[in-house]
């Protein structure tokens, strides 16, 4: 399973398990409601636990990613309508208000969630005010801003996480430059990019030397690494390096001409290739500009067989 499918997997598994153990929670608070003869608040428990049951189901089940969460908006909506307006004709309901931060920042990306959260807890703060005496007023606030402080950090570490995940998903382990799948998805967005600014694309490939296949193992990875780290630092501010499965580089230049490419090439190529025994260490460097019909693949191949056409 590759890395990006593998993220998604993981947090596909730990939104299910939050689902049911939020479920579970919701379903002791139905009973107990309902010891207390309170039957419309069991209700209301019992039918948000069977949702939430139903929605991790379809999570598991799903195969597609949906362009929108509407799943999400829906639960959300249908939460906050009826904490906001169940306050106002019976307290009890205030216990649930504590559940709503947390359960956004979890279903919905930081940004997101921080502005629901906010507008919430405005329309939160009004009705706490109109509607409860001075000491439960204080002790309302007061716990759910505690909730609130708790998701907030809660989603600061976990959007740092993902971030820091993202990177070593994205990112080759042993040169620090971007992986291939992290190619594929730049150069989709740059292709579109050039057709809608009508403006240039340069790839550059780079091919190892072929006396490097012969060292051993470490010394081949080491060598590797080193020449990665020397391609990353030649190159422009803007252009990105990429390093492919098959071990060649490749360096993509937006909004660039083939006269800024040829320039780019022989640059790199003479100052990678600097070193006592010149001859044995040859890099092999090709290039192709983007044309209307390519697409990251195409653009690609048409790079790197150039390779196999000059031997």
């Amino acid at each position: 399973m590759e890395k990006p499918a593998l993220q998604q997997v993981i947090v596909l598994q730990v939104k299910v398990v939050y689902c049911l153990l939020a479920a579970f929670a919701l379903s002791i608070i139905a009973l107990l409601d309902y010891l207390k003869q309170e039957q419309e608040f069991a209700l209301v428990a019992a039918s948000f636990s069977a949702l939430l049951v139903v929605y991790a189901s379809y999570l598991l089940l799903r195969r597609k990613k949906r362009t929108a969460p509407y799943v999400e908006w829906t639960l959300t909506i249908l939460l906050g309508f009826f904490t906001v307006f169940g306050m106002q004709q019976e307290t009890y309901v205030a216990q649930w208000v504590y559940f709503f931060p947390i359960y956004v920042f979890f279903l919905f990306p930081f940004n997101m969630a921080n502005y629901i959260t906010l507008t919430y807890s405005a329309v939160i703060f009004l009705v706490v005010l109109n509607n409860f005496d001075s000491y439960v007023r204080l002790q309302l606030l007061f716990t759910y801003t505690a909730c609130y402080a708790f998701s907030l950090v809660y989603a600061l570490v976990n959007e740092r996480s993902n971030m820091m995940l993202s990177n070593l998903i994205n990112t080759d382990p042993l040169t620090q430059v971007y992986n291939e799948h992290q190619f594929h998805h730049n150069m989709t967005k740059e292709i579109t990019r050039a057709d809608r600014q009508r403006t240039g694309l340069v790839l550059i490939a780079i091919r190892l030397p072929t006396t490097w296949q012969e060292l051993k193992a470490e010394e081949y990875e080491n060598r590797i690494a080193n020449a990665g780290h020397r391609l990353q630092t030649n190159i422009r501010e803007f252009d990105t390096c990429y390093r492919l499965n098959s071990d060649d580089f490749i360096i993509l230049l937006p909004n660039s001409s083939r006269e800024d490419g040829e320039n780019l090439c022989e640059e790199i190529l003479s100052r990678i290739s600097k070193s006592r025994h010149a001859t044995q260490n040859k890099f092999f460097i090709k290039m192709a500009t983007y044309r209307p019909e390519d697409d990251s693949f195409s653009l690609l191949k048409r790079a790197t067989s150039q390779f196999e056409e000059s031997n």
